[in-house]
This record gives C-alpha cells, sequence and structure tokens, in this order.
C-alpha cells in the first residue's frame, strides 16, 4: 500500500468515527437557538466568501447572525488576483485579506483546512471533513472554482502543475530552480501572467495557445498579433495553433506532442487553461446548476433551495458564471443586503479585464463583446478600439498605453454618448478629447488634495497603498477618503488600478433643480429695478409694508439670518461625527433649496433695492456667494455625466470660490444689523 493511500484509509476511517459523534458545536447552536439568533454557514473561504463576510461586518449584520466560515485551504483568504507576487518573493501572510484575529474580533467562527464535505438539505446541516456538524437557518456557496485540466494524457506527471493556489505555486517555485525550460498552456490572460513570472524565474519560457491568437475571447486578431510583439519582445516565446496531445516523459525533461505533429522539449509545464466551478457539492445535495455548470441563482443570489444562496466562481447567474474578482464582489454587496433583509439585485456585470506586463497593457472594459458597431484606431504601437449601441459608448479594447482610459471607463459606466467630432477625432488620432489626458493621480504631488471633504492628501494614499491597501474600501477605512460625498472614489480607483467608479449621488436632481433656481433668482436681483413706492401716501399697496414697517423688516431681517445659519449644517454634517447620518447629497440638495428660500427672503427684504454703502457690499457679496454656489451645486450635480478630471477641476474651483466668499458674510451681516439699530 503506498503512503497516499494509507493517509487515505486513514482519512476515510476518521470521517467514519466522526459522523456517529454528536456535532461539535451542537452546545453553542442550542444556546444560540434560544436566544433566536439566526445561523449562517458559509462554505468557502475565498476572495468571494471574505468580501462577502467583510460586507456583513460593515452593515453590522453580523451582529445578529451566528456565521461560522469554513476554507478549504489552510490560510484564511488571500489575494488571488496578485498571486503572480508569491514568486517574486512575497510572503502567505502579506497576501492575507484579512488576519484570523479578524474573524476572531468580529465573532466569525473560521475554520481552514477543513472542507465541507456533507450538506444535509433536508435537516439543514452539513459536515466538514474534520467531522464537525453545523446547522444553519441560511447556507451560502462561496465555493469558487478549480483550474480547468485538458484531457491531455500525462498532465498528472511530475513536473506538470496547475496555477490555482499559494501551494500550487509554493510547488513551482521549488521545482524551478531545477529546470532550463518552461511552458505555459494557455494564452490568455493568466497564461500570459504565468509565461512572463516564469521567465522571471531565469527560465526560457513558451506559451503555448491551442487558438490561432492569443487572448483570442478578448482580442481580434490584430490586437493580438500587437500583443504577441509585445510578449515576445519580453523574451517570452509564443506558439498558438499548437493544440497539446499528450505529454511524455523523458528523464527529467517533458515532451509536449502536438496535434500537428510538432513537439517542445521541457522540465516543467504549467497549465493554465480557464477554470471550472466547483459545484460538486451542490450537485450531491440535489441544487439546480447552470447550463455550463455553476449553482444556478436568481437575481438575489438564491438558489432553487430558498435557504441556498450561492456567490462567486461557483453561482451562475443567468447562465453566465463570472470568473473575476470585480463580479464576485458585486455579488457579496448585494448578498449582504439580501441578508440584512433589504430588496437587493444583482444585475448582469461587465467582464472588463486587465493584463499589466512590463511595457504593455491590455484593457477590456464593459460590453467588449457586443454585436454592435465598432471603432478602430491604430495609433502608434497601440490598438484601441471603441464599442458603440446608439452612439453611447459601451464597451473598449486597449492594447498599449492609453492616457484616457480613466476618463473612456467613465464613459463606459455611465454609457455615455460620445459625439461625432469625438469620434472623427478618435478615428484620426486615437483620442477622443484635444490635448493630453490629466496625469494618473499616483503622479499627482503628495500635498495634492484628493478627498476635499477629509483633506486627505496624495502622498497619505500613497503610503497606505505601500503598506498593503489594495481596494478603493481599504483606502478609504484607512484614510477616511470617499467617505463622507464619495465623489473621489474614481481617483482612489485610480490609486489602487481598480474599475473606475461612478456612481451618482442621492439628490443630485433636486440639487440641480434648486441650483438652476438659485441661479436665476440671483441674476433677477442683480439686475432687476427695485419695486417702486407709491407716489402718494394716498394710494399705498399692503406689500409696501415689508419695507416700510420697522417690524416686518426685522423679521424678514431675521428670518433671513436664521436660514443662513440653519444652510451651515452642510459643513457639520461633513466634518463632525454626530451629524453624520443621512447621505451627503441629499444634504447638499437641502442645502441648495434653503438657499433658494434665502434668495426669496431678500426679495421680501429688499424689494430689489441693491442698498448703498455698506448694505451695497453686503449685497453684492452675498449675491456672489449665491451666484458661486449656484454654479458649485450644478457641476457637483451634473459630474456623474461629466468626463474625467474636468469636472472634478470645476468643482474643486466653484466650491472653493463659495466658500472663500462666505467668510465676509457673518461680519458684513453683524455690522449690518448694528447700523441698522443704531441709526
Amino acid at each position: 500500500m503506498t503512503v497516499a493511500n494509507l493517509i487515505r484509509h486513514c482519512q476515510e476511517a476518521l470521517l467514519t468515527a466522526s459522523a456517529d459523534a454528536p456535532p461539535a458545536s451542537a452546545p453553542r447552536a442550542a444556546a444560540l437557538k434560544a436566544r433566536g439568533t439566526e445561523s449562517l454557514v458559509i462554505i468557502g473561504n475565498g476572495m468571494a466568501g471574505y468580501k462577502l463576510c467583510e460586507r456583513l461586518v460593515a452593515s453590522r449584520v453580523h451582529e445578529r447572525l451566528d456565521i461560522t466560515v469554513f476554507g478549504e485551504e489552510p490560510r484564511p483568504a488571500y489575494d488571488r488576483v496578485h498571486l503572480t507576487k508569491f514568486l517574486s518573493g512575497r510572503a502567505p501572510e502579506q497576501l492575507e485579506l484579512a488576519p484570523r484575529e479578524w474573524y476572531e474580533r468580529h465573532d466569525l467562527a473560521l475554520f481552514t483546512g477543513d472542507p465541507v464535505v456533507a450538506v444535509d438539505r433536508d435537516q439543514r446541516h452539513v459536515r466538514s471533513a474534520s467531522g464537525q456538524t453545523v446547522s444553519y437557518d441560511r447556507l451560502v456557496f462561496a465555493t469558487g472554482s478549480r483550474a480547468f485540466v485538458p484531457p491531455i494524457e500525462g498532465s498528472t506527471l511530475p513536473g506538470v502543475f496547475v496555477y490555482r493556489t499559494i501551494e500550487d505555486l509554493a510547488s513551482i517555485k521549488s521545482y524551478a530552480p531545477f529546470c532550463r525550460r518552461a511552458a505555459v498552456l494557455g494564452g490568455g490572460l493568466l497564461g500570459l501572467e504565468v509565461a512572463h513570472a516564469l521567465k522571471q524565474l531565469g527560465l526560457e519560457t513558451w506559451a503555448v495557445e491551442r487558438g490561432s491568437s492569443l487572448m483570442a475571447r478578448q482580442l481580434d486578431r490584430d490586437a493580438s498579433a500587437l500583443l504577441r510583439a509585445h510578449v515576445e519582445k519580453l523574451g517570452v516565446r509564443v506558439c498558438v495553433g499548437c493544440e497539446t496531445e499528450r505529454i511524455e516523459p523523458i528523464g527529467p525533461d517533458r515532451l509536449l506532442q502536438f496535434k500537428t505533429g510538432e513537439c517542445l522539449r521541457v522540465q516543467l509545464v504549467v497549465i493554465a487553461a480557464g477554470i471550472r466551478p466547483r459545484d460538486e457539492l451542490a450537485v450531491a445535495c440535489g441544487l439546480k446548476l447552470g447550463p455550463r455548470g455553476g449553482i444556478a441563482v436568481s437575481d438575489s443570489l438564491q438558489s432553487s433551495d430558498p435557504a441556498v444562496f450561492a456567490l462567486g466562481e461557483c453561482a451562475s447567474h443567468n447562465g453566465e458564471i463570472y470568473g473575476l474578482a470585480a463580479p464576485a464582489y458585486q455579488m457579496a454587496d448585494t448578498l449582504a443586503g439580501v441578508l440584512a433583509g433589504k430588496r437587493r439585485r444583482f444585475a448582469r456585470a461587465a467582464q472588463s479585464t486587465w493584463l499589466k506586463l512590463p511595457g504593455i497593457t491590455v484593457a477590456t472594459l464593459g460590453d467588449y463583446q457586443a454585436d454592435a458597431e465598432h471603432l478602430v484606431a491604430r495609433p502608434t504601437g497601440a490598438y484601441r478600439r471603441l464599442v458603440f449601441e446608439q452612439n453611447r459608448l459601451i464597451g473598449a479594447v486597449a492594447v498599449g498605453d492609453w492616457p484616457e482610459q480613466p476618463r473612456v471607463q467613465e464613459l463606459i459606466e455611465r454609457r455615455a454618448r460620445v459625439w461625432r467630432w469625438q469620434r472623427h477625432r478618435f478615428a484620426t488620432t486615437g483620442k477622443l478629447w484635444r490635448g493630453d489626458a490629466a496625469p494618473h493621480v499616483s503622479q499627482w504631488p503628495a500635498n495634492a488634495i484628493v478627498c476635499n471633504c477629509m483633506g486627505v492628501r496624495c502622498g497619505v494614499l500613497a503610503t497606505a497603498c505601500a503598506e498593503g491597501c489594495g481596494t478603493i474600501e481599504q483606502l478609504a477605512a484607512r484614510t477616511g477618503a470617499s467617505t463622507v460625498c464619495g465623489s473621489c472614489r474614481p481617483l482612489l480607483a485610480e490609486m489602487v488600478g481598480a474599475p473606475a467608479v461612478s456612481r451618482r449621488q442621492p439628490g443630485a436632481r433636486a440639487l440641480l433643480v434648486a441650483s438652476g433656481l438659485a441661479l436665476v433668482l440671483a441674476l433677477v436681483i442683480g439686475v432687476a429695478k427695485p419695486i417702486p413706492f407709491a407716489d402718494t401716501v394716498q394710494f399705498t399697496r399692503a406689500i409696501e409694508a415689508l419695507w416700510l414697517n420697522p417690524l416686518l423688516k426685522q423679521i424678514t431681517g431675521f428670518t433671513l439670518v436664521g436660514l443662513a445659519l440653519v444652510s451651515l449644517l452642510l459643513s457639520l454634517r461633513k466634518r463632525i461625527a454626530r451629524f453624520s447620518f443621512g447621505e451627503v447629497g441629499s444634504w447638499r440638495a437641502f442645502h441648495a433649496a434653503l438657499g433658494v428660500l434665502t434668495l426669496v427672503a431678500v426679495i421680501a427684504h429688499t424689494g430689489f433695492r441693491l442698498g448703498h454703502n455698506l448694505n451695497f457690499v453686503l449685497m453684492a457679496n452675498f449675491l456672489a456667494l449665491a451666484l458661486v454656489g449656484a454654479l458649485a451645486g450644478a457641476v457637483t450635480a451634473l459630474e456623474a455625466r461629466l468626463a474625467g478630471p474636468a469636472a472634478r477641476r470645476l468643482r474643486a474651483l466653484w466650491t472653493g470660490a463659495h466658500l472663500a466668499l462666505l467668510w465676509p458674510l457673518p461680519v458684513l451681516i453683524v455690522f449690518h444689523v448694528l447700523a441698522s439699530f443704531w441709526f
């Protein structure tokens, strides 16, 4: 009997013995049931499972749930997106998304190296490999995916690896020093990243693709040809149209036999041919699957069993399986809301991808594969393609550096309209806008303010990134940036290399309407002729009492002061934690509405008379404050529709001017009131 068989028999014996044992968590479960606490079991502690935990903690839903998490790997969830950094020397702990202490601090029971092996939906409990039996009220599958290994003879030989876990990479890293040549089977995103990583280890590396071009799912032939040229400049050899039939052992070498009759002799082989959903546990417990595998889920990520949910790479939503981190994180946001009792729906996610190699960047954005109008530009050393639907930008593909990419991405997020002259400019120059794009936020000076609300400077964000903050949420938690109004989230996205974020703020439409009314009223007050008094005291009008009756004059005057003071609540909302309830967008709309009421009160107080001397200075300052504030409000309301840095600069300009004009106003009001009572 081999050692492997002996270990397997021992494991089976342990499982059999533990199956009859009482559930290890029974006392705890009984106590929780007595308190009326619902139990949630999460199967899988990968990126999707961790993100769900994080969102539950952030929304404090975890406080009313008993949460148990089972992970197959021996360590807590880690950043699989940047797994290649392990080969360049980064420790596994540095890739962890959160340490074990984080789970303990938030009362999340985490069991690593102990996968769930059985689910009993009738009794509503799960059993792990170690024999633990845990009951659930609601169950979440976050089992992820496994590396797809094509049916190639010899794929299980020593020296043939997959590229999926830290253990996989540790095996490759320890095997590589004894090799000279390596082959990566797969010319997609992962395959090219792996090929470059092996080249960095000092191996002569081949990227072997069975299709006719590299990244064939994302790129057309022209773009793929440009990518191939760049990859070969990095020293990675490329073989396309080479479908591996078998791998033969020849001493320490591995001979790849292709269906074309050609062969390639190497010592190390890595298979990076895609993924398949981990749905075997779901099959065993009778859950419905999608047409291409994966657990079929609804828009609320609910499976065919109302008590069971799924997210990430193991879920099939409308027949589609998402193999990327961003859609998994969107699913986690949705499911956290559903588990909190809110109505949340997961919509189809765009499968934008990025490949970053030295000297070359490949990006596919939005719905880049849509059967729609495509516009291609080929500036020197680059390839760019835009995808339009009814003159609205819905996707893009880029090979090579593209300074405008963040702005293009914002347009895609909003499905914004692109004008005919912009399309012509793109077709002839490869640019949508005149001049050069603004520098990347990481190139800003260290003292440049990125988040105006919290005063967070670029240098602070750069330090946080260097210390391990790799997501928008982590930067926000560390520095406070974007936690007030959220308008700087696109800049944080640039900082961490995440997809651009463009979200419309609550109250944006009300803010725009109120700003427009304020702008009109301020202009009318500035140019309108004063309302004339009657020519004789015998024919006075009732409205004249507002300006002739001292009591009414005081009432309208102090009403103005009161409205001005209430409008300062927006500043309190931004700067004092006690006032941090509600959305800032709604507070802005309320602030603008108060501005409109204040202008109406000014008309009632003055009758369109601008006054003289001190009164004229006060009126000029107030009208300038209102005009600039109205412009700042309009730009802020339209910021989600305006593209790129120009909108941010305009907003900062008008908001700064509005605040500068505010400072003289209290002093002028005090002198005005004193003068009124004195004289």
